[in-house]
């Protein structure tokens, strides 16, 4: 039977299953792919028929199955998901997301990409590629067709595993086997083995085919274009395209190297080497880099210009007191030094910035703002002083560096000013060029002459060049690396490439403490943010800091480390607080110290000191909307509305495309007195750019504001927590009396929840979750089971802020069972202790209702009231 033969009987209009076909879609070399209603989830769905070349072989079609339940569980936004295989007439079928949009290979139709969009474009796929190689799954067909793109420019990596069905194919036979003829690496043409650098080649093409509108290898037949692959160099890409920054002409010709030792070797190098080319600014404008826990973002240079207009225009109102450390105790700010060199040592420039900041701030003398805030004002065109009464400095250093590679020994040229700020005058300038070796000597130095300049003695060049640094250059320059992006958000890619950054430098010097101080930094972000849960990610937090203090006890990064790692990997708040204090006693003025000791006094429940420290902070690091944030968080738990409000506002200022404090501040009016009128207008005040509908709080939000329970679910969309959307989604279906729509969408939920929680059995979240989809399932004793038992692992004596949210949930599976005292019982515990629920939320929430005539709940309100 010919691939492209018609499935007999398939029409729009059938169902089988619990599918409705609507309509073809499109056929190729691996069969058809249908449109089709899924009832039991009322969701689309892509149904690919696969022809019988591919899996009338018993042997095929396991390994079709095997396949897809593998590229089932990548799980990952930039990865088309598969729902389940099947079989219809005795063809085997996938099921698959629908994608509404078009394939790479359709944009590509008109010519060539514009080159922000094809390095976003990469960044994605390299990140889909990165998801599955790290689980061991190579695509092996990596190509513009198996791209899809959606109408708000995701891509998506279609057909895992479908081009291995048959390995026994002649792959030089035709391009529909494994891998698309002109996109093959050569060790596929050559039927050698296939590893991730494969799929890496691919891309590569197809980079090249986005930059220029042609392919780099061509023939007019099959064996001329593998002998292309195999033997031939691709036409320079400057050649094709004079606009393409040599950095990523460069980065396409290392993938489409013939020997795959010679290419990047992951994904992740990949990606890093991206964002440095975005960073470096040949990318003509960044896009939004949103993070998981509401953390850093990247903002695009329009936003970034309203953020400039609102922050500027509002600041008076936030403007900073100076530190109140003693009469003429000064405060100083280090600006972004100025890179002269190549676009790609930004970094460079960027870190030493941080270093002279850090030998100031050593001093304990002088109050200097966080790098964090001077770090927003790169490339700004205002005057120093204005940043400076931004800011609330009494004096602030410039300067330029221009790392010179091209003799040797390499050298470093610094040009560094002391400006004082009231009359914008110049105190000191001076410039220096040292051999690279000298680096941290040359730090010391400026550092030691602004304070002289400023009267305020820091000691020496000698001491002040240890601080946990390496003799070793190229460990310097990868430890460099991982701080920029460690600092550029708390995203998952960008703490990956960070790890591998330190990694790389502790590596190449063992008795580098920094490097292994935020080594332990990134391995316990990544365990505190859900990306890896593992036990042996904390081990390796916790071997990493070790060292890093065995070779410098006194090391306050090292400290600092402990403390996150205590904090974040065990829950373990007096031993956390203490490895703060000893950092304190080093640099009492640190930011993100004084921050790291109110976040540990919130999840104590202390938080009037929590409030005290976060604002402490924020006067170090006044542009920090993060810490701005704290600060407003910490007082709504306090229902203190109104410091929660003027903090909000100040967020918003510093942030205004950051979609949570927009939510939050919308969230107050519903707390303080079940106003939805104000917080609709709050919700109507927010810039059209901003997504908000991906965010749980506003997915919590919406079923307050909007009746029609219908657009709350056209209103809200799938963010970085799947099973909890499904949940959501669940939950607005109970809500509709829909009944089947909540149990499909719980059993999805269950699926997901089940396998974390045989994973992580004592992890609290999964399981307060899960206890929720079991509700949603209407299975009672298992629901209420799981359910207590979050509560049971989290209660508020060890964390009063995540507690929380677990009790809510406990409360909400009790009364789905009618078991409303009990209910009651926990609603009534949550309005006892600081937090997020009142009486005002209680009665205007729709969740409730069942509880609205029952007498304990009546009780509890009047009560409470």
């Amino acid at each position: 039977m010919d691939s492209d033969q018609p499935i007999t009987g398939l029409r729009a209009g059938l169902s089988f299953s619990h599918y409705s076909v609507r309509r073809k879609l499109g056929a190729g070399g691996m069969g058809e792919v249908w449109l089709a209603e899924d009832a039991s989830l009322q969701r689309r769905v892509a149904l690919k028929f696969l022809s019988p070349q591919l899996t009338s072989d018993p042997d095929c079609h396991a390994k079709l199955k095997r396949e897809a339940q593998a590229a089932a569980a990548l799980n990952h936004p930039n990865i088309i998901t598969i729902y389940e295989v099947g079989e219809f007439q005795g063809r085997s079928f996938i099921a698959m997301e629908y994608v509404d949009g078009e394939s790479l290979k359709d944009r590509m139709a008109t010519g060539r990409l514009a080159i922000p969009e094809v390095i976003q474009m990469t960044k994605q796929i390299a990140r889909g590629l990165g998801r599955a190689h790290a689980v061991g799954t190579v695509h092996r067909d990596i190509k513009p067709h198996n791209i899809l793109l959606t109408k708000d420019g995701t891509a998506k990596i279609l057909d895992f595993g479908l081009a291995q069905l048959c390995s026994g194919s002649d792959v030089t036979r035709t391009s529909a086997t494994v891998g698309t003829m002109a996109y093959m690496s050569p060790e596929q043409a050559k039927a050698q083995e296939v590893t991730p650098a494969s799929d890496l080649f691919a891309l590569g093409v197809v980079m090249y085919e986005m930059l220029t509108g042609v392919l780099p290898f061509r023939g007019e037949y099959e064996a001329a274009v593998l002998y292309a692959i195999v033997h031939q160099e691709p036409e320079p890409l400057q050649k094709l395209r004079p606009d393409i920054p040599p950095a990523l002409e460069q980065l396409v010709m290392r993938l489409l190297e013939k020997d795959p030792s010679k290419r990047l070797q992951s994904a992740d190098d990949l990606l890093a080497q991206l964002q440095a080319i975005s960073v470096s600014g040949h990318a003509q404008a960044s896009h939004i880099e949103s993070s998981t826990r509401h953390r850093r973002l990247l903002v695009s240079s329009g936003i970034a210009v309203l953020a400039l207009v609102v922050a500027i225009t509002g600041w008076h109102v936030y403007k900073p007191h100076v530190s109140a450390k003693g009469a003429g105790a000064p405060m100083l700010a280090v600006l972004p030094f100025d890179n002269l060199g190549l676009p790609g040592d930004e970094y460079f420039a960027d870190g030493m910035t941080d270093a002279v900041t850090m030998q100031l701030a050593k001093a304990g003398r002088m109050g200097v703002v966080s790098r964090a805030s001077s770090m927003q004002y790169k490339g700004s065109k205002l005057r120093v002083a204005e940043i400076g009464s931004e800011l609330g400095v009494d004096y602030a250093i410039t300067g330029a560096v221009n790392w010179e590679r091209t003799v040797t020994p390499s050298r470093v040229r610094i040009s560094a000013a002391l400006v004082k700020v009231a009359d914008d005058t110049y105190l000191w300038a001076d410039s220096y060029e040292r051999p690279l070796e000298h680096i941290f000597e040359l730090q010391a130095e400026i550092a030691q002459r602004v304070a002289a300049a400023l009267n305020v003695a820091v000691g020496s060049p000698a001491e002040q060049q240890g601080g946990g640094l390496t003799p070793n250059l190229q460990a310097y320059d990868f430890y460099l690396r991982g701080n920029q992006y460690f600092n550029r958000s708390w995203d998952k890619d960008d703490i990956q490439i960070a790890l591998r950054m330190y990694r790389q430098a502790v590596a190449l010097d063992s008795g580098f403490a920094s490097a292994y101080a935020m080594l332990c930094r990134a391995e316990e972000s990544m365990y505190w943010e859900y990306y890896d849960r593992s036990d042996a990610t904390r081990r390796r937090a916790r071997q990493a800091v070790d060292r890093a203090l065995t070779l410098q006890p006194d090391l306050l990064e090292g400290h600092l480390a402990l403390g996150y790692y205590y904090y974040h990997c065990e829950l373990d708040y007096e031993n956390a607080l203490r490895e703060f204090d000893r950092a304190l006693t080093l640099q009492p003025t640190h930011a993100e110290l004084l921050n790291a000791v109110g976040a540990v006094q919130r999840r104590q429940g202390k938080l009037d000191a929590a409030a005290q420290n976060f604002m402490k902070a924020l006067e170090y690091d006044p542009r920090s909307y993060l810490k701005a944030f704290d600060v407003a968080l910490t007082f709504a738990m306090m229902r203190e509305f109104r410091e929660a409000n003027r903090f909000l506002d100040r967020t918003i200022a510093l942030a205004p495309d950051w979609p949570l404090p927009h939510v939050v501040r919308a969230w107050m009016a519903v707390l303080r007195d079940g106003d939805a009128g104000e917080s609709r207008r709050v919700l109507a005040q927010v810039p059209a750019q901003v997504d908000l509908a991906r965010s749980p709080y506003y997915w919590w939000l919406m079923r307050i504001l909007e009746s029609d329970f219908s657009k709350v679910l056209s209103q809200t969309r799938l963010g970085t927590d799947t099973a909890g959307f499904y949940l959501h989604r669940a939950q607005m279906y109970r809500l509709l009396g829909r009944g089947q729509q909540e149990y499909a969408y719980a059993d999805s939920a269950r699926c997901i929840l089940e396998t974390k929680v045989r994973a992580l059995p004592e992890d609290a979240r999964f399981n307060s979750q899960l206890g929720l989809a079991y509700a949603g399932m209407r299975r009672k004793s298992e629901a209420i089971a799981y359910a207590r038992k979050g509560v049971e692992l989290l209660p508020t004596s060890r964390d009063a802020y995540d507690a929380l949210f677990l009790m809510v949930n406990l409360a909400e599976t009790l009364m789905i069972f009618d078991e409303y005292d009990a209910a009651v019982e926990q609603l009534g515990a949550l309005l006892s202790v600081p937090g997020f629920v009142s009486v005002p939320y209680l009665k205007a929430d729709p969740l409730w209702k069942p509880l609205h005539d029952h007498p304990a709940f009546r009780k509890l309100l009047a009560g409470a009231a």
